[in-house]
C-alpha cells in the first residue's frame, strides 16, 4: 500500500458531524467541520470497505431559558458504529449508528441539580461523496480531486423521553426527531507524505413533532496531513460551524445558534495491517455565541479496520 494511499482525515467532532449530536441549550453550534470527514480516512481512501467504532466526550453549557442566574449543563458520550463502502474509486457511501448517554444539570447559587440522565439510539446517519473531478500523475504522485456530497440525519433517536411524567428538555433527548438534509463541496490534494483538503457544507433541519426547529448551519474545514512513517499519520486543521438560532413554534430559543472555529489535531496509528487506532479533539478557539453559552473541547478516540 503507498504512502499517498494510507491517508486519513480528522473527524469533526463531530462526533461532527457528522456529525450532529445535539447538546444543551447549543444544538445549533455543535458539530463543527465537514459532515464527511470520517469518509476519507485510511482505510475508507484505499480499500473498498471499512468498519469504526469510535467513542467522542462532549460538554455544553447555557443559560437557563427560564432563570438567567441558571445554567444548564450536557455531558454527552457517544458510541458510533460507522461503516465505509466505495463500490468504486470516485464514491464512498457511509452509514453511522449513533448510541448517546447525554446527562443534563442546572448549576446556580453553588448548587447542582439532576435535570435528566438518558441513554439510547440516536440518530442514524446516511451519506455519500461523489468525486466529479479526479486528476493522478503517478509519476510524481499528485491527486487533485472536487467532490460533492450529500446526506442525511434520520429522525431515528426517541425525542418523547420523559422524566417523573414530564418530557424531559428538547436537547436532552437522543434524537433530534426530524430529518436533517446536508450537500457540500470538497476537495482534496496528495503528493507523497502529504495531503490537504478543504470543504465546505450546509445542513438544514425539519420540524419536529414538538414544533422545535434546530438552526441551519454552515459547515467548513480546512486540514493538512504529514504521514510521518507508514504506520503514522498526523494531521492538524480547522473545523468551524456558523448557525442560525433555533426555533419553538416558530420563536426564536434564547441561548442558541453563533460561530464557532476549533482547533482540530488528531493521530493516527496502524496498529496491525488494516487496523488502525486514533485519537483527535476540537479545541474552540474562537467562540462567537448568541447569548450565555459555552462548547469545551470535544475529545474522540476509537478504532477502524479495513474490511477489503
Amino acid at each position: 500500500m503507498s504512502k499517498i494511499h494510507v491517508g486519513f482525515t480528522l473527524g469533526g467532532l463531530a462526533l461532527t458531524a457528522l456529525l450532529a449530536a445535539p447538546p444543551a441549550r447549543a444544538c445549533s453550534v455543535c458539530g463543527c467541520g465537514d459532515p464527511l470527514l470520517i469518509s476519507n480516512d485510511p482505510a475508507a481512501i484505499s480499500g473498498q470497505l471499512r468498519l469504526q467504532l469510535d467513542t467522542e466526550y462532549l460538554r455544553m453549557k447555557a443559560g437557563n431559558e427560564e432563570d438567567p442566574a441558571l445554567t444548564d449543563e450536557l455531558t454527552q458520550w457517544s458510541y458510533r458504529l460507522n461503516a465505509v463502502y466505495r463500490p468504486v474509486d470516485a464514491l464512498a457511501l457511509t452509514i453511522t449508528l449513533p448510541f448517546v448517554t447525554k446527562t443534563m444539570n442546572m448549576t446556580g447559587g453553588g448548587a447542582t441539580t439532576a435535570v435528566s440522565d438518558v441513554t439510547g439510539l440516536g440518530d442514524v446517519e446516511l451519506a455519500a461523496r461523489w468525486a466529479l473531478l479526479r486528476s493522478a500523475d503517478l509519476g510524481s504522485g499528485r491527486l487533485h480531486e472536487l467532490a460533492i456530497s450529500g446526506g442525511a440525519s434520520t429522525p431515528t433517536g426517541a425525542n418523547d423521553v420523559k422524566a417523573d411524567g414530564e418530557r424531559i428538555d428538547e436537547h436532552g433527548q437522543p434524537g433530534t426527531g426530524s430529518w436533517g438534509p446536508f450537500a457540500g463541496l470538497h476537495y482534496r490534494f496528495e503528493q507523497r507524505d502529504w495531503s490537504a483538503f478543504a470543504s465546505i457544507s450546509g445542513r438544514w433541519h425539519g420540524v419536529n413533532s414538538e414544533g422545535y426547529r434546530y438552526g441551519s448551519a454552515l459547515l467548513w474545514s480546512v486540514h493538512g496531513q504529514w504521514f510521518a512513517s507508514r504506520r503514522i499519520a498526523l494531521d492538524l486543521g480547522v473545523d468551524g460551524r456558523h448557525a442560525a438560532a433555533d426555533a419553538d413554534s416558530g420563536d426564536t430559543v434564547v441561548n442558541t445558534g453563533g460561530t464557532v472555529v476549533s482547533l482540530a489535531p488528531g493521530v493516527y496509528l496502524n496498529a496491525y495491517a488494516g487496523a488502525w487506532l486514533f485519537v483527535r479533539a476540537q479545541v474552540p478557539v474562537v467562540k462567537n455565541l448568541t447569548g450565555v453559552q459555552d462548547q469545551l473541547p470535544t475529545f474522540l478516540t476509537g478504532i477502524q479496520y479495513q474490511v477489503r
